[in-house]
């Protein structure tokens, strides 16, 4: 007999869409309609059982806003003959539990971080289990599975876990995928994580299931709800189901030699389209797509690119199959039209800061490169620790080579910009 079940994670209910416009589209887009559209398809579907796998809500302060919407969609599962199962996470520890003592049907396992189980049963006998742990804390820096207990009776079993796996130093359960392995269930269903990740294919299958709808624009690519169907002694199957309204994506443009606006405003509109035919048959119900709009290479537009991008995100909005784009950010990686290799053969100003922008970009010589990152990381450690910037919020000093590097292509290629500008003002 095969068990199926629908599951997901981080639903959040009560938090806001980041990065969408303010409007009308701010609801019609929020996690709520993504956990309706999840209890639709789960009766729709007839699937055995709904799990969630934690922080259903935001925060504890979203209890009001968040229990007549969780209520709602319980009660209609209910009503359909679909039983939930769930795990708290570590933004719902202390609010789940009081949802869950309020709404009849919502079964929440393991609360105050002790492993629980119940048992699925289909025509009067179980037919799986399901062992859950839930956060009792905001912070847990231990891994659950120290007190887990595994089952031996021959019925499948499905563990519930919110969990940073593979995060050894993590402040939000960690756990071990070798232990995940090892432990005897057939399946891990995780929480914690927002971009779906299929673990471990089979023996057993280990998903991070993800949000239904991407939260902020970072969350990129298809969300939605996983069916999972379970048969015995055999690899559970999945497929995934989208549900997302709002999704987010990146776009990534050359301009190289592009020296009219017009071409590259068309340019932008087509990068759109090449975009939407690439995900078209993943949108399921998504009506609306932010981009992060990065333009890169050489134009004699280079000065006049924040403007046009500017003006880009503030008016396209293309509609493809009914689908609205919009362009949530915008990056100007554009370099002036000139040979970097060129002017880097004078000793003017121009030249010496050419010079220094074909070692970041070659990364050679070695030793000269690795000279450079390491005194920009000193100067750029030390500005972010002054008086004056430290007090400000989201200040944070680059932590890697790499964004170093990046910090210091974008400064120089901005100055090197202001200089030729002058240069042919002088001329």
């Amino acid at each position: 007999m095969s068990v199926r079940i629908l599951c997901a994670g981080d639903v959040h209910l009560g938090r806001r869409p980041a990065g969408l416009p303010a409007g009308p589209d701010m609801l019609a887009c929020s996690p709520a309609v993504a956990w309706h559209a999840l209890v639709d398809a789960a009766i729709a579907r007839h699937v055995d059982a709904v799990v969630l796998t934690g922080d259903m809500v935001d925060e504890a302060n979203r209890f009001y806003e968040a229990f007549s919407v969780l209520h709602a969609g319980v009660e209609k599962l209910v009503r359909a003959g679909v039983p939930i199962f769930a795990v708290g996470g570590n933004h719902d520890h202390d609010v789940l539990p009081r949802l869950a003592e309020q709404i009849s049907g919502f079964r929440l396992l393991g609360a105050g971080g002790r492993w629980q189980e119940e048992a699925l049963e289909l025509d009067g006998r179980p037919v799986l289990r399901f062992q859950g742990w839930s956060f009792p804390r905001r912070h847990v820096t231990s891994s659950p599975l120290a007190g887990y207990v595994p089952a031996c009776d021959g019925v499948p079993t499905v563990g519930l876990l919110h969990c940073d796996c593979g995060a050894a130093a993590s402040s939000y359960s960690p756990v071990a995928l070798a232990d995940l392995k090892t432990l005897g269930p057939q399946a891990w269903i995780l929480g914690h994580i927002h971009k779906p990740a299929v673990l471990s294919a089979g023996d057993p299958l280990i998903l991070y299931p993800g949000s239904p709808q991407g939260l902020d624009p970072s969350e990129q690519g298809a969300h939605g709800a996983w069916i999972i169907t379970i048969h015995a002694g055999e690899t559970p199957t999945l497929e995934m189901l989208p549900l997302a309204v709002l999704r987010w994506e990146h776009v990534d443009l050359s301009v190289d030699g592009l020296s009219q606006e017009a071409v590259l405003q068309q340019r932008v509109v087509e990068a759109i389209r090449d975009r939407h035919e690439h995900v078209r048959e993943e949108l399921g119900p998504t009506r609306k797509v932010g981009c992060r709009l990065c333009l890169a290479g050489r134009t004699s537009l280079h000065r006049r690119v924040r403007a046009i991008g500017a003006l880009i995100q503030q008016d396209l909005n293309p509609t493809f199959d009914g689908v609205d784009y919009f362009i949530e950010s915008f990056e100007d990686l554009t370099r002036p039209d000139v040979s970097l290799g060129d002017l880097a053969r004078s000793n003017d100003p121009a030249g010496l800061l050419a010079q220094r922008l074909v070692l970041l970009e070659n990364r050679q010589p070695t030793d000269d490169y690795r000279a450079l990152i390491a005194d920009a990381r000193d100067a750029i450690e030390a500005q972010s620790s002054a008086p004056t910037f430290a007090s400000l919020p989201g200040v944070a000093e680059p932590t890697s080579d790499e964004q170093v590097r990046s910090v210091l292509l974008k400064a120089g290629l901005r100055a090197l910009d202001h200089m030729l500008a002058q240069k042919e003002a002088q001329a």
